[in-house]
């Protein structure tokens, strides 16, 4: 199981895991993340923090909802490639 720990309030540490996973290409662009009880589950902390977690992700345009399908990492632009 992964850990989150540190000062920062769990929801700011599993944004940061989450854009680190991003970064590193771990979470290419359009891959589908985990669900939010699998990510709780992975990292021992609420659903419900992940689910915030994962709202201000999506706020920041990082990633996209599809009703009934789940999370994704939001694919290149193509304008900008």
């Amino acid at each position: 199981m992964a850990s989150l720990d540190g000062i920062a309030p769990l929801r700011d540490q599993l944004i940061t895991v989450i854009r680190e996973r991003i970064g590193s290409g771990e979470y290419p662009a359009g891959t589908k993340l985990p669900t939010a009880r699998e990510l709780a589950d992975e990292f021992g902390i609420s659903a419900r923090t992940v689910t915030e977690s994962l709202a201000v992700l999506r706020e920041s345009g990082e990633l996209i909802g599809v009703r009934g399908r789940g999370v994704f990492v939001r694919p290149a632009d193509k304008a900008t490639d």
